[in-house]
């Protein structure tokens, strides 16, 4: 995966992965990571049931489904239960968040994907967003020296666990059968989709995490 090894080491590098990995992030900054992603791992969910509506047969619809499920309960829940509990958070603010420009700009693009693309454009939009933690957190992991009940130590292993890595395999022999026998231009597209999610990711670790960005006048925003 040479775009992934070429993803990972920038994400790696940046001021907050940095701070997860010794420990030295602020509350403020995790707590606006958490509330953010949490908004943007539904609006992943949505785009994967698109995929789902899409299916052509039982076998793929087994395959999308259990990608739906394993989403909504093992990773929209483990935020708003799990995250939301160590961070202090309740579930009225965490609800309340707006969803800030980097993440509205990424879901628009994959929900773009979702509507119009078939089920090889929808999985390389969406596929970064696990693959990439995964790789990261494998690199990461081994040089935390935080304590193993740190909870920035928890939320990378979260990542290289065995139910996650057992995911992410599943959806790399997805995303092999899903790129077979495609022509070049349509390979070519496939990647155009890949790379732009992977982009997005860095985006989110280079500016809109770090620096809590979220819109130029975020005040104007009605209260939820």
């Amino acid at each position: 995966m040479p775009i992934i090894k070429r993803v990972c080491p920038i994400i790696e590098k940046t001021e907050h992965m940095k701070d997860i990995l010794n420990g030295t992030m602020s509350i403020e900054h995790f707590r606006f990571q958490i509330k953010q992603n949490y908004h943007y791992l539904m609006d992943y969910t949505r785009c994967w049931a698109v995929g789902f509506s899409k299916c052509r047969n039982f076998k793929e619809m087994e395959e999308w489904y259990s990608i739906v499920k394993n989403t909504m309960e093992g990773t929209v829940m483990f935020n708003r239960d799990f995250w939301a509990k160590q961070i202090n958070v309740s579930l009225e603010e965490l609800d309340a968040v707006i969803e800030a420009q980097g993440k509205r700009s990424y879901t628009s693009f994959q929900l773009m994907c979702a509507q119009q693309g078939g089920l090889a454009e929808i999985m390389m939009a969406l596929f970064p967003c696990n693959i990439l933690y995964r790789f990261f957190a494998e690199d990461l992991l081994d040089s935390c020296t935080l304590p193993h009940d740190n909870m920035y130590y928890q939320w990378l292993k979260y990542y290289v666990s065995e139910s996650y890595v057992e995911k992410t395999e599943n959806e790399i022999r997805m995303v092999n059968k899903l790129c077979e026998g495609k022509t070049k231009e349509e390979r070519t597209r496939l990647v155009e989709i890949f790379a732009t999610s992977c982009n997005y990711e860095i985006l989110q670790w280079q500016d809109m995490y770090h620096n809590m960005t979220t819109w130029p006048l975020d005040d104007i925003f009605p209260e939820k």
